[in-house]
């Protein structure tokens, strides 16, 4: 018993040694569980729809931080770089050999970083890259209708490692928005002419390439359906009084526009009394010719459809509110 109790007095006294360096460690793990790195915020494949200004340029912001369980000690300096064989990787896991609907690279020149190398500073855990965009020079080095990513990579990071390949990298799909771009429902019917043959769609997608113009896709074309989708495209111009015009510029598709209305309205947000909801209706009417099936085909198209958001009031103090 004597010689029990003498094993457990040495256990007891041992422990009590080892105690300090037990708690020393625990704090060390409560101040950093993990290695810091940096990262892009929003890695991997992102959608980004950017608001045109007036001077038809457009603002993408990619955000750098640093990760870790303590704070940020010292200043952490990034550099960036295009990183175009991540975005063939992706054409191809998508797309194999549909060539035609691959994403295509932002020209390098319709954009500009805002810096050469941005700072993470002490203290802090993020800092912001701005690439402007000029959509005047997409459309002088290549097209307003194509489908357009920005492949970026952190290139070095001084201060603290770049965190694993897979999030410090972004591709950056560019959309834009004006204030009547945007996806809308309803319901649109294309019929071939001489027949009574007809097909329904129930949405319609306009993008926007300035302030006061959108494209779209006639009839029921869309990227994901028609391969020679840019065959199709119809430019929709908004005026100084508030109509709008078709018009295109593709030859073979002999468009010609019957009509076309756009319309807007405001009611009150009774969930939400910050907000009125806008009522955006559009109204169209046109004809084209149809290739797709190897034998052309005029059609005719009508439809009308609506989209609506949420705008704060006090940014519309003058419109008229329905009840």
């Amino acid at each position: 018993m004597k010689k029990i109790r003498y094993i457990y007095g040495i256990m007891g006294c041992l422990l009590i040694i080892l105690m300090p360096g037990l708690s020393s460690c625990n704090d060390k793990l409560a101040d950093e569980l993990f290695m810091k790195n940096s990262y892009i915020v929003h890695n991997g494949w992102q959608e980004y729809a950017l608001e045109v200004t007036e001077d038809n340029t457009a603002i993408l912001p990619i955000y750098f931080g640093v990760n870790g369980t303590s704070g940020n000690d010292k200043d952490i300096v990034l550099t960036v770089e295009l990183d175009p064989d991540t975005l063939a990787g992706y054409n191809w896991d998508k797309y194999k050999n549909q060539t035609n609907l691959y994403y295509k690279i932002l020209p390098e020149e319709a954009y500009t970083f805002g810096a050469d190398t941005w700072t993470i500073p002490k203290g802090e855990l993020k800092t912001t890259a701005s690439v402007k965009i000029d959509l005047n020079k997409i459309e002088e080095v290549g097209s307003l209708y194509d489908d357009y990513v920005l492949p970026v990579r952190i290139a070095s990071s001084t201060g603290e490692p770049m965190g694993q390949n897979k999030y410090t990298k972004v591709l950056a799909h560019i959309g834009f928005k004006n204030d009547y771009s945007g996806t809308y429902s309803g319901k649109g019917v294309i019929t071939q002419q001489g027949t009574t043959y007809t097909t329904e769609i129930t949405s319609t997608l306009l993008y926007a390439i300035n302030n006061n113009v959108c494209y779209m896709f006639v009839g029921e074309k869309t990227r994901a359906n028609t391969q020679d989708y840019l065959n199709y495209v119809v430019e929709i111009e908004r005026n100084e009084w508030g109509g709008i015009v078709l018009s295109s510029n593709v030859e073979g598709l002999q468009f010609k526009p019957y009509s076309a209305k756009l319309s807007r309205k405001y009611t009150y947000n009774y969930n939400d009394q910050r907000y009125y909801t806008e009522i955006t209706t559009i109204e169209l009417a046109y004809e084209y010719l149809d290739s797709t099936q190897g034998e052309p085909l005029m059609m005719s198209f009508e439809g009308t459809f609506s989209m609506s958001r949420d705008v704060l009031r006090v940014e519309y103090p003058d419109v008229d509110v329905e009840e």
